[in-house]
């Protein structure tokens, strides 16, 4: 049996989004904070679905190196996530036409914990904040001051 190649594991999303919206000369799209959430949750979706193909083909192979395969993938996850700019916005997600809530959060959640395991909590601040936000409307008013109404509910 060849052996696993962590650093080629995946390499089917190697052409990113980024180098998409690039060859459109498109890439003012990349500062779009819909845009990089979407990157975000679906790169976890597309992991989750690899991950399970990776674990059923390779087995006990894979699983020795997933740690490090998953930690690497979500490290660049994170980085779309942290290249939304909350002071710079005022924007809608459209959460609930193109993503649902629970969606996101799911993914978020996912992040989340990946990120407590490593122990990485600033991290883990940036994603909360994230989370918090899907939930605004449990949040009482008025809002502390500083924090941006990212969803629309009145639409």
């Amino acid at each position: 049996m060849k052996k696993l190649d962590v650093n080629n594991l995946f390499s089917i999303f190697n052409a990113t989004d980024e180098e998409v919206f690039r060859e459109e000369h498109s890439e003012e799209l990349l500062d779009n904070p819909y845009v990089l959430m979407g990157m975000v949750l679906r790169g976890v979706e597309n992991f989750t679905v690899l991950d399970d193909m990776y674990a059923y083909k390779h087995g006990k192979e894979y699983q020795a190196v997933r740690p490090k395969v998953k930690h690497s993938y979500f490290l660049r996850l994170y980085g779309f996530l942290d290249r939304i700019n909350f002071n710079k916005y005022n924007f809608e997600f459209m959460i609930g036409e193109d993503f649902s809530v629970e969606q996101t959060d799911r993914a978020l959640n996912f992040l989340l914990h990946h990120f407590l395991q490593y122990e990485q909590y600033e991290k883990c601040a940036i994603i909360q904040r994230y989370i918090d936000l899907l939930h605004i409307d449990s949040v009482p008013l008025p809002l502390p001051e500083g924090i941006l109404m990212p969803f629309n509910n009145s639409k």
